[in-house]
């Protein structure tokens, strides 16, 4: 059947199409390329089967999956085999994944992965489900709700995690969970739900989660 529009409708239906493209969805391209024809000749717009509303719950479900694989990648150039809680920035992770800054948020707002970690930067910071925050992490093997993300097996991050908490200003010392920084002194200038970012003596800032670190009483 046809159904008749407004003209702002039409724009917006438009514009929700090119953003959608953008983010390579062919289905999105070929409804846009209709569109585009039907307004050069002002005619009426068809309505489309709810099927496009399956494709865009099977996006949401690849997007955990891919969410981790890309976070897992880039944590891993930076410190290697120790890329448990090593925070990424969201413009990053949206880059390597070759979508918008603005999809990525959206469709990181609608899903649920144990063990992530939103984290407030300094500079801009996106909402997401009324949380400020500009990068995000994984503490351990994720557990999800709503994607698909594989097992990945570390008993390193199951060590002490819960039982451990610090302060702004403690002193602690970095231990063997964490090689890259082991033996390495420093000072909490911040506490993130399980994870601290420390000022070492030799002047590295790292970002570590409570397991890796030791009080200096």
């Amino acid at each position: 059947m046809a159904v008749n529009v407004s003209e702002s409708l039409f724009e917006q239906l438009l514009e929700y199409f090119r953003a959608r493209t953008e983010a390579s969805d062919l289905v999105a391209q070929d409804l846009l390329k209709t569109l585009e024809t039907l307004s050069s000749s002002n005619a009426a717009i068809s309505s489309e089967p709810k099927s496009n509303g399956d494709r865009v719950d099977n996006l949401t479900s690849q997007f955990g999956q891919k969410l981790f694989d890309t976070w897992k990648e880039l944590a891993d150039l930076q410190v290697g085999e120790n890329y448990w809680s090593y925070p990424v920035m969201f413009e990053d992770l949206a880059e390597t994944m070759e979508i918008s800054i603005d999809r990525f948020v959206q469709c990181l707002a609608t899903i649920q992965i144990g063990s992530l970690q939103l984290i407030q930067g300094r500079g801009y910071n996106y909402q997401i489900n009324g949380q400020q925050a500009a990068s995000l992490t994984f503490h351990s093997a994720p557990t999800l709700k709503k994607a698909a993300i594989p097992k990945v097996s570390d008993n390193k991050q199951e060590l002490g995690t819960k039982s451990k908490s610090f302060k702004v200003g403690d002193r602690v010392c970095v231990n063997a969970n964490r090689q890259q920084y082991a033996n390495h002194k420093g000072i909490v200038e911040q506490v993130i739900s399980v994870s601290c970012r420390v000022k070492l003596d030799n002047g590295w800032t790292a970002f570590l989660p409570n397991h890796c670190l030791d009080l200096i009483t």
